[in-house]
């Protein structure tokens, strides 16, 4: 376990480093799209392959659009797997004509009218994976489609696809280029569900999926564990990318307890992760409604340093990489561990958030002290203002927080209390 501050030095260090390089480099994927991580909804956890149609993609802009979700940030409606259904005979790709009898453009042309952004799936095999067409051999004439529908994100999946790591690769550029020539701006999303896309990732496209799908607590447990080996990988234009959001509404395909969806939340706004919604947004919940609309957190995620945060304390045992990407890989997940984390990712204006996670089934107390606030280079009093209460904390040297069992968190903001708060932005 690590339960000493001694990790901190190496997590700042390379904080700066990654501000500066955040700052002077654009995305090689070179479509000027990603420079902070996508927000939207994603149909997958939601419907998975039932009533995937023109009419519920319409409802849910609607829904989207009346829940004020657009004016917190949600950008993108995307379509997952199971919209396609064969290829006409000039390989022009078909969407389901029971589901979609006036084509994919009206569709998008809807999703724009409610001022959203309109997003779609493929698959870099010969199938996706619900055996519907791939684009495999067919990615200029599935990018000028896209493009030609209004499509503003693509996700490319793996099924069906050849698992060399060179390959792979190769199959995910050929679909970028194919993207990048149509010269509308794509965001390019992609899905290949293990962790040695990171190191290649941000020339490639701009968010990776670093593991397997999140449906329940221990997946999302793997995929926390997985992300914190690839923090230096994320940065303005790439993100790693440990899935889609999981609600609390039993409606959706899947879904975790409030306080676990909440905590998720919490620390995909701190690894600086896409916040794709995947709940049930016909009758989304108050409590996901609120956790997803929450503006302070929201911030966090969005912060313009671009810097993936990292754990700075726990006491949870450490999982070497590849147990844990084995674990994804065949969904054998281990037990969540009853333990606790603290985690830190600086933003602009030299503050941090910091976020306390409690793993364990009891309820608990976790602290972040003088010299745990030193080691994030404050030296005296700070600010703290709870994200999640949005209460100011008042200015303190040393910070006590109670802790939720059963995978409950604490998001709190810092800054440097001998520094007006109107001054913080000035901080370099």
């Amino acid at each position: 376990t690590q339960s000493t501050w001694g990790l901190n030095r190496m997590f700042l260090q390379r904080a700066v480093l990654v501000s500066v390089v955040g700052l002077v480099f654009v995305s090689a994927v070179d479509n000027g799209l990603g420079l902070t991580p996508a927000m939207g909804y994603n149909t997958w956890n939601d419907f998975r392959c039932d009533n995937i149609t023109a009419v519920n993609i319409k409802l849910v802009a609607d829904k989207m659009k009346a829940m004020g979700l657009d004016k917190v940030g949600y950008q993108y409606i995307n379509i997952d797997d199971c919209w396609a259904v064969s290829r006409d005979s000039n390989n022009v790709i078909v969407p389901d004509p029971a589901a979609f009898p006036d084509g994919m453009k009206a569709v998008a042309d809807y999703v724009h009218s409610q001022g959203f952004k309109f997003g779609i799936y493929s698959d870099r095999g010969n199938f996706t994976c619900a055996q519907r067409p791939g684009s495999l051999t067919f990615e200029t004439i599935d990018a000028n489609t896209y493009a030609s529908w209004g499509v503003d994100y693509l996700k490319e999946d793996s099924c069906y696809a050849s698992s060399d790591h060179d390959t792979a690769f190769a199959n995910y550029e050929t679909m970028r280029d194919a993207l990048n020539k149509t010269g509308r701006p794509i965001y390019f999303s992609l899905c290949g569900w293990s962790n040695w896309y990171a190191p290649v990732g941000w020339g490639i496209a701009n968010s990776w999926r670093i593991g397997g799908d999140v449906n329940e607590w221990q997946s999302a447990w793997n995929a926390i564990s997985i992300n914190r080996y690839l923090a230096s990988y994320a940065r303005p234009g790439g993100w790693n990318d440990p899935d889609m959001l999981v609600g609390s509404n039993p409606k959706a395909a899947v879904s975790l307890t409030p306080v676990q969806s909440r905590t998720q939340f919490t620390l995909w706004a701190v690894m600086a992760a896409p916040l794709l919604i995947g709940s049930n947004i016909l009758s989304m919940s108050d409590f996901d409604l609120e956790t997803y609309s929450n503006t302070e957190v929201i911030a966090v995620d969005q912060d313009e340093l671009g810097i993936q945060g990292d754990v700075v304390w726990q006491n949870c045992p450490v999982v070497e990489l590849e147990i844990l990407r084995q674990e994804a890989q065949t969904r054998k997940f281990s037990a969540v561990p009853p333990c606790q984390q603290i985690w830190a990712k600086r933003l602009v204006g030299n503050t941090f958030a910091l976020a306390f996670a409690n793993f364990d089934s009891a309820d608990t107390t976790l602290q972040c002290d003088a010299h745990c606030l030193q080691s994030l280079g404050f030296k005296g009093a700070v600010h703290v203002r709870d994200l999640w209460e949005h209460q100011d904390l008042g200015a303190l040297t040393s910070i006590q927080v109670a802790v939720p069992g059963s995978g409950g968190s604490v998001l709190l903001r810092l800054s440097d209390a001998s520094v007006e708060p109107a001054d913080q932005a000035l901080i370099a």
